[in-house]
């Protein structure tokens, strides 16, 4: 049991850390870090090679000067009488060595060694251009007597500047201490700057892990889950769209399940009275006439319709519908579908009259599903029509290359709460209606199904006690329709 548990917690750690060094946290932590490691890097880098270069720069100026006051020197002590009573070359040179802080070499034109103020040691030219080629910064000048050249002068400073390594030995402790300071300013910068990194960004961070979260739970099925705005930044604008997309998904879900609930409700009242009939024509209680056979038929019919228009709208919504779209006259498509519903119309007292604008362009549609949303659309209004009302079907042309076409009653209109649900499946204004009179409660549905399908759309305004008006819009078709 100890193992096992000893097993489960070393898992356990081990997960945790894992999550920690694949977290964005780290991540920006540790990115913080390289960076704030390479910058020292290179500040140090950069400010020890200038320092070295500012200081061959100042040492060389320096050298430059003392080989100045060498060859003004020689040239005063090699003037007649210049070496005063007594003295020599050789003891003015150690002289003017030792004042300037270096050793000075003096040749003849041919290259013969005249004096050398180190005189206990030989140098010749050969070991003079071998330390220049080491590193050693020597400075030679021409030494000129009343415009005649008289020889060459080589002066070696004592303390030698930048070595074959470029290292300035007089400046290499101060940029040893620069380096340690930058190291210092590094150490406190990162053990200030890490820690407030990790704590910004622990902030920063919160709303995500919060959307994290929250998405977690929504895709377990949980579609009550949303995120506090505390923002409005980029992530604040993630958490709003999340908010959204779960409200549409809790809508979405709200829908499927009054959906399935409307089919069986919607199924169950031709299914009962099916079954009764059967039942009742099984036990002898019913004769199996012609009128009970008309019954079961008009049920079936009505099962059939439901399912037809569940079909439709399923194929519709998928974009599985198919559609043979050519360029049609809408004019005429509505003059036929006006004859269509002119006895039914007569019967009920409902006139039907027609408003065309002028010649309309064709339009590019599917003529049977463009039929079927207009008879969806006339038989609803002729429905919802009193005795002596008007059902008006016009059409005209509108900006933008489309057709306008719309259907009008004056019939007894709907509330607002009602226009917005008017286009949902199994929806009617008036709850009491059967379906006998009242339809399937789809033919509204499949119209703004069948008219989005083809390019278009469809909305309904209306004012309780005047009527409705229902409206769809379509494409104008690029070419003429076929002749005939």
């Amino acid at each position: 049991m100890s193992d096992a548990s000893g097993q489960s917690t070393a898992r356990a750690t081990g997960s945790v850390i894992a999550r920690l060094l694949l977290s964005l946290q780290f991540r920006l932590v540790l990115g913080f870090a390289v960076v704030l490691a390479a910058a020292l890097i290179a500040v140090g880098w950069y400010v020890s090679a200038d320092a070295n270069r500012r200081a061959a720069e100042i040492e060389q100026e320096r050298v430059d000067i003392q080989a100045k006051r060498v060859e003004v020197a020689l040239k005063a002590v090699l003037r007649p009488g210049g070496l005063g009573r007594g003295a020599t070359l050789q003891e003015r040179m150690s002289e003017l060595a030792a004042m300037l802080g270096g050793r000075i070499v003096l040749h003849d034109a041919s290259g013969e060694l005249i004096a050398d103020s180190h005189s206990g040691v030989g140098v010749s030219i050969v070991n003079i251009d071998t330390l220049h080629g080491q590193g050693f910064v020597v400075t030679r000048r021409l030494v000129a007597l009343d415009g005649r050249p008289l020889g060459r002068i080589t002066f070696i400073p004592d303390q030698p500047l930048p070595d074959a390594g470029g290292t300035v030995p007089l400046y290499a402790e101060l940029a040893s201490q620069v380096q340690w300071v930058l190291l210092w300013a590094g150490l406190i910068a990162g053990g200030v700057g890490i820690p407030l990194v990790a704590f910004l960004s622990r902030r920063a961070l919160s709303p995500v892990r919060a959307l994290s979260t929250a998405a977690e739970r929504l895709g377990q099925g949980d579609l009550a889950q949303r995120v506090k705005l505390t923002t409005r930044d980029e992530i604040g604008r993630l958490a709003h769209s999340f908010n959204r997309m779960a409200e549409e998904l809790e809508r979405a879900e709200r829908q499927q399940r009054g959906l399935m609930a409307d089919i069986a409700h919607e199924l169950r009242t031709p299914l009962s009275n099916i079954r009764g009939y059967v039942e009742a024509i099984r036990d002898g209680v019913v004769e199996p006439s012609a009128v009970t056979l008309d019954v079961l038929h008009g049920q079936v019919a009505l099962l059939t319709r439901l399912v037809e228009d569940q079909h439709l709208l399923a194929l519709a919504e998928a974009g599985a519908l198919p559609l043979y779209v050519e360029p049609e006259q809408i004019a005429g498509l509505l003059r036929g579908v006006g004859e269509a519903f002119r006895v039914r119309a007569e019967a009920k007292g409902v006139v039907l009259r027609s408003e065309i604008a002028g010649e309309l362009p064709p339009v590019a549609i599917d003529r049977g599903r463009t039929e079927q949303v207009l008879h969806n659309l006339v038989d609803n209004a002729v429905t919802h029509s009193f005795e002596g009302g008007v059902v008006t079907l016009g059409a005209a042309q509108v900006d933008g290359g489309y057709v306008r076409v719309w259907v009008a009653d004056t019939g007894s209109g709907m509330e607002r709460e009602v226009l917005e649900h008017i286009f949902e499946r199994f929806y009617r204004a008036d709850p009491s209606r059967a379906r006998s009179t009242g339809g399937s409660g789809l033919g509204l549905t499949i119209a703004k199904q069948l008219v989005e399908a083809q390019g278009g759309r469809i909305w309904a305004e209306s004012t309780p006690g005047a009527g409705s008006t229902f409206t769809f819009e379509l494409p104008a078709a690029a070419e003429p329709p076929a002749p005939g």
